[in-house]
């Protein structure tokens, strides 16, 4: 079970990182965009912190998108692995 929960993680890592790259935002600006402190995104970045439902969303927002998109992002990149 603990592998699979690092590749959900791993997999909401990675999603978050391209969609920021793609729309070119410092962890500043997605900090500020998303509701949360700088220092949760690097948690969040370095896998050292899981999101709750609150900052699934925020994210959301933060990243033009919606949470089902960002979800879905993740189950494709699961289903990669």
């Amino acid at each position: 079970m603990e592998e699979q929960s690092d590749k959900l993680l791993s997999s909401f890592t990675f999603a978050v990182r391209r969609r920021t790259v793609e729309l070119c935002l410092t962890q500043e600006e997605l900090a500020h965009r998303a509701g949360v402190s700088m220092r949760y995104i690097s948690l969040l970045e370095t896998q050292m912190h899981q999101p709750t439902l609150d900052a699934i969303n925020g994210l959301s927002v933060g990243l033009e998108t919606t949470m089902t998109t960002l979800v879905s992002e993740i189950e494709e990149l699961l289903r990669e692995t």
